[in-house]
This record gives structure tokens, C-alpha cells and sequence, in this order.
């Protein structure tokens, strides 16, 4: 008993070193790249300058979208480290580190009761350095935040399953009014969509007859009410008729935000997003089924029953959606790693699975270059040229680890096929996250624009700011929420500066416009250096310019 208690605790050790490995190489360099975490990280911004958890504002806007759980992390943490309030997204990006660790020790906690402990240390492994959580991982939005509330949910489940007690109880219920407040109804779809299957699987739930606690209930209904209550009286009711009407019914009905895409999607890009978690995909599934199929009623068959019952509803689902974003299948990826987790170790006992294999380790490596070619194009496209070289060793090193996780899982060599797609990952994340992308200069425009206004006016205040052709969310975040970002007549009286994109079709004629209007003051226009940069968004070159009126 002794011994397995420090097995254990050295199991829980090795993954939480693992997974900060993954998530925080980058952190304060990597830029705000994703537009909704600039979106996140502006409002929650707002949200410690005045004070108010309720309103949630980009500028003054009302973002009537998600829950406001992802916000009250973000501000605590800007209220605990980022007192002067000076732009500091690691700040912000702590909450999906503390997320990422929940997710994966909470993986491997119900996978002691599910699939053994081995199992569980090869599934959690799995999920902590695969792309898509470790990208979570580094930036400042709800999924990670998610998938931890939706992991814990899964584990409790298992456990519960094989006779577990009140703290299984507890935790599903805290984990699910969690889930509520972190993103809505993502997590009572996944929980009542994964119990009804399985009882239309097995007709028979009495094992989660523990769940009807009304004392843990009442606690998941206080988790989410009394926030419930206030948005509805503050909002006057537009909270939930843009964040359930617009925002989550718009995504289930049609594809919003020029995200629309046919269903299959989801089941092309996991092989990138699961990365490289994918190697053992498709022989995963393949034991499943060989297991469901044996007729066997056990501890591991019960899993898989509900792991399949975890995964294949909510895919389909997710399938279905016109709007598809690459992070939707987070919240089945750690049901996912205990099924593989359970193969790789059958996989050494059993003989089979070759076609799997083969296809799975085939599609791994066509991925695998597909991930490191657009991290080699990236860098020749938009990096400094003196980091080419350390770009090309770490694609080469990880690249060729990875081949060899490919190759040993067609030789049967599990093991040795495992720990090299692990360590590939870790060569691919640390080099991706702390040294690719921070490098990528072209992506840091917004950062560009502060450090030139800062030695083109120092003194300026950023409501005097007015930027009609870069209004990027990165933009407001670094220079202020009182920046004005849109479009309208542009003018300098009085102080104000302009930033203009020379390769807008206007440009040149607000130029000579601005120059008249200054002359007209008696006034020369001046400018600031070229800002060279790159909308990520847009994939446009940017060539901005900062101009104001001084004395001639």
C-alpha cells in the first residue's frame, strides 16, 4: 500500500512538471495573437479598472457572450500581480496554467478508478502535450478554463461508476455549475447527452443514483444563480438574448463569423489539434470496439462504454454545427487519452491492430509535417532573419523524433513509440512557444505601434489616438481602452494623432487631406517612422504610420 501511495504521488509530480513544461514556455513572450483573447484580456482589463464583475465592455461595447468566470479569474490575477496596469498578458494567461494543471492531475485521478494507474499516467501524458491543450494552455480565453471544469465532470463519472463516494458527487456538480459559468451550456450538453446515451446503451443508471444529493445540488444551482439573477436585472435581459440567441444559437444554426464549414471538419483537423496525441487514434478505437465486442462486463469495458458514450454524441454534435472552430473538441480530448492510455498498454499484450497502425502512423507523420511546415513558413514569412537557423533545429530535431514514433508503432514497439512522440512534443511546444513564435516580429504590429508612439509622443493620452485602418483588439489592449478604433472622419485639432495604413487605397488622399487642414492651422503635419507589420487575421501587410499637427 505504502508503495503505491508513492508511486503515486511520484505519478501526480512527473505530470504536473510535464504539463509546465508544456504551458509555460512563452508565456510572457508569446504575443496576443489570438484576437478573442485580446478580446478577453481588454475586457477583463476594464473590468479591474472600474471595478464592476457584472457589465462586461470591450471599449463601450457590451460583450454579451460568455459567462463572466473566465473575466473574475483574469481580474484576480491582474488585481494580484499587475497592480500598476501596465499591459502584461502573462497576467492574464495564469488562469488557463492553473486550468491546464486541474485538467490533466484531474485526468489522472479518474483514470485511477477507470483504466489502473499506468493507464491514466500514459492517457494524462497523452493530454498535456497535445497541440490544441497546450495552446489553450497559453492564452487568455475559456477552453482551458473548460476543459479543466469538463475533465473533473468525466472523472467523477468514472470513478462514480466503479463505486466511489460523496466526493465524486461533489465534484460533478461543483465541476458542472462551473462549467455554466465558464462557457454556458457546453458542459450540461456534454454531461446529459453523455448520461442518456449511456442509458439508452445499457438501460440501467442506478450507479449514478449517488448524483441525486440535494445538498450538492443545491450548491451547482448557487454556483451559477445569483450571477444568473444580476446579469438578467443589470442587462435588462440582453445578456442572455445575445449570448444564448445570437452567440450560441447563431453558431448552432449557422456558420458565424465566416466560420462555417461542412461536417468532417472537426474529424480532420483533430489529427493536427490532437497532435501527437493522434499516433494512437484510430488503434484506440480499434481496442474499444475489440473489447465491447469480447462480451466481457468489467472494470475496463465499463469505461470504454462510457468514455465512447463521453465522445461520440458530443462529436457528432459538434459535427452537425455549421460553426466550427478548431477548439471545440477539447472538452472529449481527456476521454480520448484514457481510451488510448488502456490501448497502448493492451497493444504490448495483444496481437492486432496492424491496419490501424498503419493508417494511424501514416496520417501522424503527413501531420507532423504539416505542423512543422507552417511553423518553418511562418518564420520565413514573418520572423527575423537571424532566427531562421534555430527554427530549422528545432523542426529538424522534433521532426525526426517524430518519425520514429511513427515508425516504431508500424514494429509494434509501443513503448519506445510513446515516449518519442512525448519527447517530440516537448522539443515541438518548448522551441514552438519560446522561441518560434515570440520571433515572429511581423505579428507583434500592436506592440510596434506602442513603442513607436511612445518615442514619437511620449506624453499622449490614448483617447486622442484614433487608428480607422488597424483595429485590431491587440491594439486597444496595449495602448489603452480609450483609443478610438473606428472608422469616421479623421482630425488632428487639438493634439490627436492618426495612425494610417500606406497601403489602404485612401491613405495617400487622407494624407494630402490632413496636410491642408494642418496648413489651414497654421500647422505642419509630421510624421512617425514606418511600422511594418502583419494582420494575422486579415492576412494583410501592414506599413503603418503615426501623424500629428506640430508648429512648422
Amino acid at each position: 500500500m505504502l508503495g503505491f501511495l508513492s508511486k503515486r504521488r511520484w505519478h501526480v509530480l512527473l505530470l504536473a512538471l510535464l504539463t509546465l513544461a508544456m504551458v509555460l514556455p512563452g508565456l510572457a513572450s508569446l504575443p496576443v495573437i489570438d484576437r478573442d483573447e485580446a478580446r478577453f484580456a481588454q475586457a477583463s482589463v476594464q473590468m479591474a479598472e472600474t471595478n464592476d464583475l457584472l457589465n462586461i465592455r470591450f471599449q463601450d461595447e457590451a460583450r454579451n457572450k460568455k459567462p463572466a468566470a473566465a473575466y473574475w479569474a483574469q481580474t484576480a490575477m491582474i488585481k494580484m500581480f499587475n497592480p500598476d496596469g501596465e499591459p502584461r498578458i502573462w497576467v492574464q494567461r495564469l488562469p488557463s496554467v492553473l486550468a491546464a494543471l486541474i485538467s490533466i492531475l484531474a485526468l489522472y485521478w479518474g483514470g485511477l478508478r477507470m483504466v489502473g494507474r499506468n493507464a491514466s499516467l500514459i492517457a494524462a501524458a497523452l493530454l498535456a502535450t497535445s497541440l490544441g491543450f497546450v495552446f489553450e494552455g497559453h492564452i487568455a480565453k475559456t477552453d482551458a478554463l473548460l476543459c479543466a471544469s469538463t475533465t473533473v465532470m468525466l472523472a467523477c463519472l468514472g470513478r462514480l461508476r466503479h463505486s466511489a463516494g460523496r466526493i465524486e458527487v461533489w465534484g460533478f456538480w461543483i465541476a458542472l455549475g462551473s462549467s455554466i459559468m465558464i462557457k454556458g451550456p457546453i458542459g450540461p450538453v456534454l454531461a446529459i447527452s453523455t448520461l442518456l446515451s449511456l442509458y439508452i446503451w445499457k438501460r440501467d443508471l442506478s450507479w449514478a443514483r449517488p448524483l441525486l444529493n440535494l445538498s450538492a445540488i443545491l450548491i451547482f444551482i448557487l454556483i451559477w444563480l445569483p450571477w444568473g439573477i444580476a446579469m438578467y436585472i443589470v442587462t435588462e435581459g440582453a445578456f442572455y438574448a445575445e449570448s444564448l440567441g445570437k452567440d450560441f444559437g447563431g453558431k448552432i444554426t449557422s456558420g458565424q463569423e465566416s466560420h462555417g464549414q461542412p461536417p468532417g471538419l472537426h474529424s480532420l483537423v483533430i489529427w493536427v489539434m490532437f497532435w501527437p496525441a493522434s499516433l494512437f487514434l484510430l488503434p484506440g478505437f480499434a481496442y474499444a470496439i475489440r473489447a465491447l465486442r469480447s462480451g466481457n462486463d468489467n472494470q475496463i469495458i465499463n469505461s470504454m462504454r462510457l468514455i465512447l458514450c463521453w465522445v461520440i454524441p458530443f462529436w457528432i454534435l459538434i459535427e452537425l454545427m455549421p460553426t466550427k472552430l478548431p477548439h471545440y473538441g477539447l472538452p472529449v480530448f481527456p476521454a480520448l487519452c484514457l481510451l488510448m492510455g488502456t490501448a497502448i498498454l493492451a497493444m504490448k499484450e495483444m496481437a492486432g491492430f496492424g491496419r490501424t497502425r498503419f493508417l494511424s502512423g501514416l496520417i501522424f507523420l503527413l501531420s507532423t509535417a504539416l505542423i512543422l511546415g507552417a511553423l518553418l513558413y511562418v518564420q520565413s514569412q514573418h520572423g527575423e532573419i537571424d532566427k531562421a537557423f534555430g527554427t530549422y533545429v528545432i523542426c529538424g530535431v522534433a521532426g525526426a523524433i517524430a518519425c520514429i514514433s511513427g515508425f516504431t508503432l508500424w514494429g509494434n514497439k509501443i513503448r519506445l513509440s510513446f515516449g518519442t512522440a512525448i519527447l517530440a512534443a516537448l522539443i515541438c511546444s518548448a522551441g514552438a512557444y519560446s522561441y518560434i513564435l515570440p520571433n515572429l516580429t511581423e505579428f507583434r504590429t500592436s506592440e510596434h505601434v506602442l513603442a513607436e508612439l511612445k518615442r514619437f509622443a511620449p506624453e499622449i493620452d490614448s483617447q486622442l489616438i484614433h487608428s480607422p485602418h488597424f483595429t485590431e483588439p491587440s491594439l486597444v489592449y496595449h495602448l489603452g481602452t480609450d483609443i478610438n478604433v473606428k472608422g469616421g472622419d479623421i482630425d488632428l485639432s487639438g493634439g490627436k494623432l492618426v495612425v494610417l495604413n500606406a497601403e489602404q487605397e485612401n491613405a495617400a488622399a487622407h494624407s494630402i487631406a490632413l496636410s491642408k487642414a494642418a496648413k489651414s492651422r497654421g500647422m505642419c503635419l509630421k510624421n512617425s517612422n514606418l511600422i511594418k507589420g502583419f494582420n494575422y487575421s486579415k492576412g494583410q501587410q501592414l506599413s503603418l504610420v503615426i501623424l500629428r499637427e506640430e508648429p512648422c
